[in-house]
């Protein structure tokens, strides 16, 4: 078969389904759904699907597509030489102990030169480790308060990065550039104490880790907590305290003015793998197809397909089906295409809340509206999808608005190729390193969990137990080795 007869076969519909057929994970993410859609939908699914996405394909052809494509398949490392890229990544680990609360964390740096052959000067690794019960503020009994600790983590991680590597070209975090930060609304404010420990272990010079600290308690005593929450402020200046989302907002604004004043621009963005986001879908996608049908009047096309009468919009479509990016993009992009840009929705659900002050029962009233995107909110993100191969989902890079329309292909160019080393798996090797360094592996948090026992049975039956011995052991354990994920045992 020619090239170009073999192009026109994948336009078609037994072109879809013969390539749904190759691309196991598509097939298989459909049969799923296949089994949790409604009855009436059960029939023909996968027919119908292959129907649907081989008139967007065609459609991906036109002159005004309703999604617009680019490739970087071309792309060559000789491109790129001796450029600096640190990857950034948080593990927690669990011991069990007398409860299966997360006791630590630590965040691992893997710092690298592309092209260099010198072992010792192509690449560094850094982690740092927080012991979650050493922290006063936030609230230990929401689940989520491990990720407020990590997140805070990985951006002073990312920030420290980026102030001791003057000549860092790509700085990429492993997970969203910025979580849906709404979800953590109402936690406990950090006390300075605790902002010392994160402090602590992320900048070699810890007179630039007091200025930071001063930068935001300034900003904060000024313009941040007067709007955030006007009746208390100055109780909250007095005591010098971090609500968390505020402190993240502001380190956000920090790493985008850092990156801001170099030239060129560092390329600073997150890699969001396995995503279950759909926003692309209903926002950009299918908003600009049913627009299309709808001028047509052809508002019908998609009830037609699936045989029903709700299939309206493209939520409706969407609720139904049970599509998510992945999965439509996954379908529709060929290999080293990345999709047209769009701004990710990050901050949906900000509202008025109440926050309870370290060691008050009472709650103050917050108003975290003041926090959207704004002179002391968090960042626009923009976002896009890139196919890296026909074995692997596609992956989504986020990037700051606020550094320029060049970020996108930027970050799309030099992910495609650090995940290239990674065929089978699709995933810049980096951050796949960064992953395994920083994680807290469960033979490692096993381990330490014995002999936390055992000393401290051993410690209680002489009374020589201490608060600081048992830090003093954890921190120990958690160090053990710069290079510990290398040493993890061999699977049978």
């Amino acid at each position: 078969m020619s090239k170009e007869n073999k192009s026109e076969h994948w336009y078609s519909e037994q072109g879809v389904q013969e390539d749904l057929q190759r691309q196991l994970h598509l097939f298989k993410s459909l049969i799923q759904n296949s089994l949790t859609i409604s009855v009436s939908l059960r029939d023909n699914y996968y027919k119908n699907t292959a129907k649907f996405v081989r008139a967007l394909r065609n459609n991906l052809r036109k002159s005004s597509p309703v999604i617009k494509t680019c490739t970087v398949a071309n792309t060559k490392w000789s491109e790129l030489q001796g450029e600096v890229v640190t990857f950034i990544d948080g593990g927690i680990g669990r011991a069990k102990i007398a409860n299966p609360a997360p006791i630590l964390l630590r965040v691992g740096s893997y710092c690298v030169r592309t092209g260099e052959r010198n072992l010792a000067e192509r690449e560094k690794f850094g982690y740092y480790p927080i012991i979650l019960g050493d922290l006063v503020g936030g609230d230990k009994q929401r689940a989520d308060f491990p990720d407020i600790v990590r997140i805070t983590a990985e951006l002073l991680g990312g920030l420290a990065a980026l102030k001791r590597t003057p000549d860092l070209r790509v700085l990429m975090f492993h997970g969203p550039l910025v979580y849906t930060v709404p979800f953590y609304m109402g936690h406990i404010p950090f006390t300075e104490q605790d902002v010392d420990l994160f402090l602590h272990h992320y900048a070699h010079d810890q007179n630039q880790a007091q200025q930071l600290k001063k930068d935001f308690l300034k900003e904060a005593q000024i313009d941040i907590y007067p709007r955030l929450a006007d009746d208390r402020s100055d109780e909250w200046v007095r005591r010098r305290l971090f609500e968390p989302l505020s402190w993240m907002a502001f380190l956000y604004r920090r790493l985008i003015e850092e990156a801001s004043q170099r030239t060129p621009r560092p390329i600073i963005a997150g890699i969001v793998e396995r995503g279950e986001l759909r926003e692309f879908s209903e926002t950009v996608l299918l908003e600009n197809a049913f627009r299309r049908l709808r001028q047509k009047n052809q508002a019908d096309y998609f009830n037609q397909i699936f045989g029903r009468t709700d299939l309206t919009s493209p939520k409706a479509l969407l609720d139904k089906l049970h599509y998510t990016d992945s999965i439509l993009l996954g379908m529709l992009l060929e290999q080293g295409q990345y999709s047209e840009a769009w701004e990710i929705d990050k901050y949906r659900g900000f509202r008025q809340g109440k926050v309870s002050l370290p060691g008050e029962t009472g709650s103050d009233d917050v108003d975290f509206t003041v926090l959207r995107p704004g002179e002391i909110g968090f960042p626009r993100v923009n976002g896009c999808y890139v196919k890296v191969s026909d074995t692997t989902e596609p992956f989504r890079i986020e990037v700051f608005d606020a550094l320029g329309p060049d970020q996108i292909p930027q970050a799309v160019t030099r992910a495609y190729l650090y995940a290239q080393m990674l065929p089978g798996y699709g995933f810049p090797v980096g951050l796949d390193v960064a992953d395994k360094f920083a994680r807290v592996p469960q033979w490692l948090t096993d381990a330490y969990s014995k002999e936390i026992r055992y000393k401290l049975g051993i410690s209680l039956q002489n009374g020589e137990i201490s608060d600081a011995e048992m830090r003093r052991i954890l921190i120990r354990d958690m160090y053990m080795t710069q290079r510990d994920w290398l040493f993890r045992p061999d699977t049978e």
